[in-house]
């Protein structure tokens, strides 16, 4: 069978505007249903906030979980069903950037970007929004991820704590900053009474097999009074960052995280946030 170039070149045409269609196609969002469901087959969810640059709506299965939350802020737990699960967060206005200069952003677990996140029954999870608006696409074959803020996630283990304590955590979560070392210093005690080391920006583990430490893990720490003091280089390496008065209450649970740019200035200077879980 013989083809002409005309036949080629009107098939051609055709197979890429079909690809394109494909691959241009709106993301579909899911009617909101709240979730009814018992206890034992919903978890919750928490958003926060730790994009330079940007106020967030948040979203799970398209109900709305948060409005304008800023850099540095965080939503209350909202409860959902288990199973597969949309999360969203929305430019509160204008766009949040990435390559299609998007007002909406996705988590994306793989080549889809809907329904990417499955929650597990009786589970809490932190859903941390990160990176800066400028965040370059992925140029990997077949990548989905079109650059800008994404997010981060961590489960959240709820155990009260003991009798006169209060229990942390802590992430990076500045962008431009290097690995930083935290020391959490109670006023009269020389040495640091907790200390998280060498934390790489979005780093929620490191090792592996009996030498893995995961850091959404809590410690445990004496209700009171604490500076925390964020370090480069070392424990001991110069300070980029120190937050006075910080209060742990007994019975309470936080995480806390850099946020901001190193050498920003304003609502995205560098600084720490803090996470109430209850």
């Amino acid at each position: 069978m013989k083809f002409s170039y005309k036949t080629i070149f009107s098939v051609t045409v055709a197979v890429l505007t079909t690809i394109a269609m494909v691959s241009c196609k709106d993301t579909e969002y899911p009617t909101p249903v709240p979730a009814t469901a018992a206890s034992t087959l919903t978890s919750r969810v928490l958003f926060v906030n730790a994009a330079p640059g940007t106020t967030l709506n948040f979203f799970t299965n398209n109900l709305p979980a948060g409005t304008n939350v800023a850099l540095g802020a965080n939503t209350a737990y909202n409860t959902v069903t288990v199973g597969p699960l949309q999360l969203r967060a929305k430019a509160a206005s204008g766009t949040i950037g990435g390559i299609l200069g998007s007002n909406d952003i996705l988590f994306r677990a793989g080549a889809t970007n809907q329904n990417n996140f499955t929650a597990a029954s009786g589970i809490n999870y932190t859903f941390f929004v990160t990176d800066t608006l400028n965040r370059a696409r992925s140029t990997a074959i077949g990548a989905t991820d079109p650059g800008g803020p994404r997010f981060l996630n961590v489960t959240d283990n709820l155990a009260t704590p003991a009798a006169g304590n209060a229990h942390i955590r802590f992430f990076h979560l500045a962008p431009n900053a290097p690995a930083v070392w935290v020391n959490v210093l109670r006023t009269g005690v020389t040495a640091p009474v907790a200390s998280f080391a060498n934390r790489a920006y979005r780093a929620v583990s490191t090792g592996t097999g009996a030498t893995a430490v995961n850091f959404a893990n809590f410690s445990p720490l004496t209700a009171g009074t604490y500076t925390v003091e964020v370090r480069t280089g070392s424990a001991t390496g110069p300070v980029a960052l120190t937050v006075p008065n910080v209060t742990l209450a007994d019975g309470k649970i936080y995480t806390l995280y850099a946020r901001g740019l190193a050498g920003g200035t304003g609502a995205n200077a560098l600084g720490a946030g803090v996470v109430l879980h209850n």
